[in-house]
């Protein structure tokens, strides 16, 4: 009897142990197909496989974390991205997807002392990995510091000539300026020298895409999914593949049947695990309430009278059909325009749900700038390219007390100033708004006219020139208070400094 019963306890145990492994197999299974949707932005698709799975322990909650802070990082909700990638960090302290994707939500919410942390630990994770470099940049660029990002940059790829990943983020933090041909370029060139670099192919089908010659950028993309077939790169096969099932208009090569097995098994299957996603997801959405199909254009502003209205130029609204803000910390608003001077390139917005009064400037922090006076110029430069999700600023000084031809209205900056940048604050360093950007000298017709190209003539308006609406009071003071360093400017700032959107 005794013999009878530990034969059934081995069978019971040998069960559990199969079952524990079948689960297991299942695990790393569904896992891979939900990294294939997610690194595909199918986010929909990868919250359905998340939702079907049972972790079977830290390893695997390490994995959902990742994934899902990978999701909520791709629909621009970087607050709660950040909670799940610590988390994920908590479970597994040698994730390197998960230390990264911790520095990259901190920049977007523009904490970058916690960023640059979570950097440090990505690094020592991977130190042969150059996308860390590139959220050093990244902040460095969002601060100001643009020497400080290109010289890292520059020294990193003289570093690593022959690497398709820092080849990869040289190109990405050329985007970032805004050299979208450099950008190109340099995967060009590298493509030239190796054909078989199946990641460079595939970002540059990106930047076809983006630039909208998309039958050129898909069939880049096609080309990078067989490279990584013929080296065996499976796992980015099928991220690829994934991606142009629903962006190609031409069906291309289907998944593996077992990837498209896992896909409909998901689909069918019901939720065991509702620790995966939180309730409140949601997939992405139009970033502004417009109608689909619109052109959208924008600019950059700031929030004025304890948080109901919003300072901008006219040039940014002018002639526009419909109105939002987008904020620093992601809130998108509804706005009507409420005021459009005759005599400058001034416009207020009144918002329709107001926010916290502490989100707007103070009343009392505006003065004139004085000439050779240290600013920084906060807005949505190029917007388009570099993303709304932030703002970003740039160092210089007051360099004339006047604009244009002695405009008394305005004043000259070196700050450098963009598209995008117009309407946007220019404050001093101890946190004062001292004028409203709004645009820089035409270079081109200036060389045309001149035969030479000026360097850093930027303009902006005296911060006297608002409109009473505006509700601010102008100081006498020279400072306000002690200087901020650019960082910590930008922390107090961030959530106070909006991009402005509108259709026409």
């Amino acid at each position: 009897m005794k013999h009878l019963t530990g034969c059934v306890l081995c069978v019971f145990f040998a069960c559990l142990a199969w079952t524990g492994s079948s689960l297991a197999q299942d695990n790393a299974t569904l896992l891979r197909q939900a990294r294939v949707f997610v690194e595909a932005e199918r986010y929909k698709d990868a919250v359905t496989v998340l939702k079907t799975i049972e972790p079977q322990g830290s390893e695997d909650e390490a994995s959902i974390g990742v994934l899902t802070g990978k999701i909520y990082l791709g629909i621009d909700r970087p607050a709660k991205a950040a909670g799940y990638f610590e988390g994920a960090l908590a479970q597994a302290p040698d994730r390197f997807d998960a230390a990264l994707g911790a520095a990259q939500t901190h920049l977007q919410l523009g904490q970058f002392k916690q960023a640059r942390g979570f950097v440090q630990s990505a690094q020592r994770l991977k130190p042969d990995s150059s996308e860390p470099d590139f959220v050093l940049a990244a902040i460095a660029l969002r601060t100001g510091q643009a020497s400080q990002a290109n010289e890292h940059m520059l020294g990193l790829l003289k570093q690593r000539l022959d690497d398709e990943g820092a080849v990869i983020a040289y190109s990405k933090y050329l985007a970032l300026t805004g050299d979208n041909a450099g950008s190109k370029s340099v995967l060009e060139r590298f493509a030239a020298r190796k054909p078989d670099a199946a990641t460079v192919r595939e970002q540059l089908g990106d930047i076809e895409i983006k630039s909208g010659n998309q039958a050129a950028g898909l069939q880049l993309k096609r080309m990078a999914a067989s490279l990584y077939e013929q080296q065996g790169d499976l796992l980015r096969r099928d991220v690829t593949q994934a991606w142009l099932e629903v962006n190609s208009p031409v069906a291309p090569q289907a998944l593996p049947p077992e990837a498209k097995a896992v896909a409909q098994q998901s689909r069918e299957a019901k939720s065991v695990a509702p620790v995966v996603v939180d309730k409140d997801f949601a997939p992405p959405v139009k970033r502004f309430p417009f109608p689909a199909g619109v052109m959208i254009t924008g600019g950059s502003g700031f929030i004025v009278d304890g948080g109901r209205k919003i300072v901008t130029n006219r040039h940014v609204v002018e002639g526009g059909k419909e109105f939002a803000v987008r904020t620093g910390l992601g809130e998108i608003i509804k706005a009507r325009l409420l005021f459009l001077s005759p005599t400058d390139d001034i416009a207020v917005l009144e918002l329709d749900k107001p926010l916290p009064a502490d989100r707007a400037i103070p009343a009392t922090a505006y003065a004139k700038p004085g000439v050779g006076r240290n600013v920084v110029v906060m807005g949505y430069p190029l917007w388009s390219v570099l993303g709304e999700g932030s703002p970003s600023l740039t160092n210089g000084m007051v360099s004339k007390r006047t604009g244009m031809q002695d405009d008394k209205g305005t004043f000259q900056l070196t700050a450098k100033v963009n598209k995008g940048n117009s309407g946007g604050p220019v404050f001093d360093l101890s946190g004062q708004v001292v004028g409203i950007t709004v645009g820089k000298l035409d270079t081109k017709k200036f060389q045309d006219d001149q035969g030479f190209v000026p360097e850093d003539v930027n303009f902006a308006i005296h911060v006297d020139r608002l409109p009473p609406i505006a509700n601010i009071q102008l100081s006498n003071n020279a400072t306000a208070g002690p200087e901020l360093g650019t960082e910590e400017l930008y922390q107090a700032m961030l959530g106070k400094v909006v991009m402005v959107a509108t259709y026409k």
